[in-house]
């Protein structure tokens, strides 16, 4: 899973402040990315809360934020912020998420001896420092530092 060192030092510098602005509001930060070329770069913040994102939602948000970036000033060049919904597949991000999407359908990205694998199956939790996924075949112990991405997985025939 991608570490805090991981991170670009934009992230690493606002990530805990906007994560606190979030919280003020009733919504959880899922992640943060910046980047682009020089006058396109865009910072994008993902929130969610227990009901879901609406549109509104991340205009308030967007606007409570912008103000926030203007007085932290972290960024020295013109950027976008958008603030979004992480979507229904939704990315796990920290080693919370593994506990707290448990039994819901995911994708997870690992690598195992040097070799890179994605597997699907049940999040079934944690063991320690292994994510416990049930496939159609097995039950893996993925350890969490060889885990390069994770999200959930949508069942969009479920909802017809």
């Amino acid at each position: 899973m991608k570490r805090l060192e991981d991170k670009h030092p934009i992230v690493r510098k606002i990530e805990a402040e906007i994560e606190r602005t979030l919280a003020d509001y009733g919504y959880e930060l899922v992640h943060i990315t910046y980047g682009g070329h020089a006058r396109n770069r865009l910072l994008a913040v993902y929130m969610d809360k227990p009901a879901g994102v609406t549109a509104d939602d991340c205009q308030h948000m967007a606007a409570h934020l912008s103000v926030l970036l203007d007085v932290l000033d972290p960024i020295p060049d013109t950027y976008n912020l958008i603030v979004s919904s992480p979507g229904v597949e939704r990315p796990l991000m920290r080693k919370s998420d593994f506990e707290r999407f448990a039994g819901k359908p995911a994708a997870v990205t690992f690598y195992c001896e040097g070799v890179k694998h994605t597997q699907q199956g049940a999040l079934l939790g944690l063991d320690g420092e292994h994510v416990l996924l049930e496939t159609a075949q097995e039950l893996l112990h993925i350890r969490l530092d060889d885990i390069e991405n994770a999200h959930l997985l949508y069942d969009f025939d479920a909802d017809c």
